[in-house]
């Protein structure tokens, strides 16, 4: 494929699962008139899938089917939303509500493309809809989530996760593991890559000079002097000082059960968490329907709901979409950004 460089910038929107509330999600967050002044939304998914999902919506978007060997440009500003399709799934295979090993099959497919139209810079940014790992572990792509898919596609050896709410910003040191696993995750080195990423990450995609990074403790009352467990001193407080000599602005560790609260007020520009429910608990708390996840690592731009499939769900037209608008919305402004610093 040939670079261009358009008006706007093209997020590629992957469907994510077939039979969770992605393509619904999708063609409600695109009636938006904010999203097509802000980019070139390029649907990656099934034809048929978000065929039979728009004709339950009184105003469908008009949605543009591209074929292979098309110039996408022309498509681009032709009037409606362009879908590149990757996959023909059956009735059965994406029935809303019901995950199967086509389907987890068909939303590996719409990330891999995804990051190899980024890579290539023929996408400036990424957003993606919902997939069920366990849907994508039944088609044989054993990746607990996105992150660590789009770091392997990148060659990207440290990816974190930043989810965003507001004034709060979230930055897991681990991810998609079991609660038993955390203790034994953890370890200085990866504490302190986390808060490089996340210094990095409030620099460059939010302009803060000086990121305030402040870091949530393991144990309740951050270990109580040892009694309710020793990370803090042994872990957590080096590593700490270690990312304090590279010159981040890092403090903490801080019991959790008061940090979020000051974090939310403003206080800092983002939570280091030390696991993924300590970081979600506060942030879904503090705004359910709003939240966006932002990848820190890969060469690209990649922009996220903060929520899952809610196969509960699929197909009843009930799924609120606003996570997915603001992560198109986030991955476009990111984008924006992104070119005027190429061009400047």
């Amino acid at each position: 494929m040939q670079q261009f460089m358009p008006r706007k910038p093209i997020v590629a929107v992957t469907m994510g699962d077939p039979a969770g509330i992605g393509p619904e999600i999708i063609l409600k967050a695109l009636a938006d008139p904010m999203v097509k002044r802000s980019c070139h939304p390029l649907i990656l998914g099934d034809w048929g899938v978000l065929q039979r999902t728009g004709a339950k919506r009184k105003k469908p978007p008009k949605l543009i089917c591209w074929r292979q060997g098309q110039p996408l440009l022309p498509l681009l500003d032709h009037g409606g939303f362009v879908v590149c399709p990757l996959s023909s799934l059956s009735v059965k295979e994406s029935h809303p509500g019901s995950p199967s090993k086509a389907g987890g099959d068909a939303a590996y497919r719409y990330i891999y493309v995804a990051a190899k139209l980024a890579l290539a810079r023929v996408a400036s940014a990424v957003a993606t809809a919902p997939i069920s790992k366990s849907s994508l572990q039944l088609a044989g792509h054993n990746y607990p989530g996105h992150t660590e898919l789009l770091g392997e596609l990148s060659r990207t050896r440290e990816c974190r996760m930043m989810l965003i709410a507001g004034k709060l910003r979230v930055v897991l040191v681990t991810g998609h593991i079991g609660l038993a696993r955390v203790k034994g995750a953890l370890s200085r080195a990866g504490i302190r890559t986390t808060l490089e990423l996340a210094h990095r990450g409030l620099r460059d995609f939010f302009g803060i000079d000086r990121p305030r990074i402040a870091v949530a403790a393991l144990n309740p009352h951050g270990g109580e002097e040892g009694i309710f467990g020793d990370e803090e001193k042994k872990i957590i407080a080096p590593a700490v000082k270690s990312a304090k000599t590279r010159g981040i602005g890092a403090y903490g560790p801080f019991p959790a059960d008061s940090l979020f609260h000051q974090a939310a007020r403003g206080d800092y520009d983002a939570v280091v968490c030390m696991y993924h429910d300590q970081g979600l608990i506060a942030l879904k708390l503090h705004d359910f329907f709003g939240g966006v996840a932002l990848t820190l690592g890969p060469p690209f731009i990649r922009t996220s709901v903060d929520h899952g499939t809610a196969y509960d769900i699929a197909g009843t037209n009930q799924a609120d979409e606003n996570s997915m608008k603001k992560a198109i919305l986030l991955a476009a402004r990111l984008a924006q950004q992104n070119g005027k610093r190429r061009s400047a």
